[in-house]
């Protein structure tokens, strides 16, 4: 199950870059870079067998490919990270939901927008990146605002725009809630669970049989309360300058 997880998010980053333009392919692995270092600049889906990590490296250093390495935690190929001058940057938990029919939510969700608009992937934009510290462009947001692969919201609260929420269904019928965010001012007020749920309730519209996330340590104690179970977890690698 946890390949499944990691690989809703590696099938998140290849939509938004396909309908960005900013995927790339290579014999070794695939990358996305939308600009200015933006959300999201990852390299990921690694080949083990087929990487010269020398080069790998290389590429890196002169800034040809960004600078984070996204894998599944993979003790052979992170062997192989480390030995060539590569560190661990981050870890976070692979979780997972399986959606039983009786806790459906209602549609209930007045509060939540669907983002169909430029207006929209603007703001939901703005919100993601003061929810989580880092960039996100408006054109990253705005170019599969039209898929029905992936559904975007925004939350109001006291007339603003203050939340945000995606989720992916993917190849396997899987879907994966991602970008789940408030504005620092506005968090503390349950804002952040009302978007999860509601990302929920289009996952059952979805017609999944299951939900995956992935979240850092403080945000595997609140899905836990959810009945998400973690298992496995997205390591992210830069080079040891």
């Amino acid at each position: 199950m946890k390949k499944n997880i990691i690989n809703n998010l590696f099938e998140l980053w290849e939509h938004i870059g396909v309908n960005g333009r900013f995927l790339h392919n290579t014999a070794q692995y695939r990358y996305t870079s939308p600009g200015n270092g933006s959300w999201p600049n990852t390299v990921f889906r690694l080949k083990e067998s087929e990487i010269n990590f020398k080069e790998l490296y290389q590429h890196v250093e002169n800034g040809n490919i960004p600078g984070s390495i996204s894998i599944l935690e993979n003790e052979s190929l992170e062997t192989q990270l480390l030995a060539h001058n590569f560190k661990l940057k981050s870890t976070v938990k692979g979780m997972c939901l399986d959606l039983q029919e009786k806790s459906k939510f209602i549609n209930n969700f007045a509060s939540i927008e669907k983002v169909d608009s430029e207006i929209k992937a603007i703001e939901f934009a703005k919100i993601a990146s003061l929810s989580f510290g880092y960039e996100i462009l408006s054109s990253t947001i705005i170019s599969p605002i039209n898929s029905s692969q992936l559904k975007l919201f925004i939350g109001k609260h006291s007339g603003l725009y203050v939340s945000c929420g995606m989720v992916l269904l993917d190849k396997k019928g899987i879907s994966g809630l991602h970008m789940i965010g408030t504005i620092p001012e506005y968090k503390g007020l349950g804002l952040g669970k009302v978007m999860t749920n509601k990302l929920l309730f289009e996952s059952f519209e979805n017609k999944s049989k299951q939900v995956v996330l992935v979240a850092s340590e403080s945000g595997e104690h609140i899905y836990s309360k959810l009945g998400f179970v973690a298992q496995g977890s997205l390591k992210s690698y830069s080079i040891n300058k």
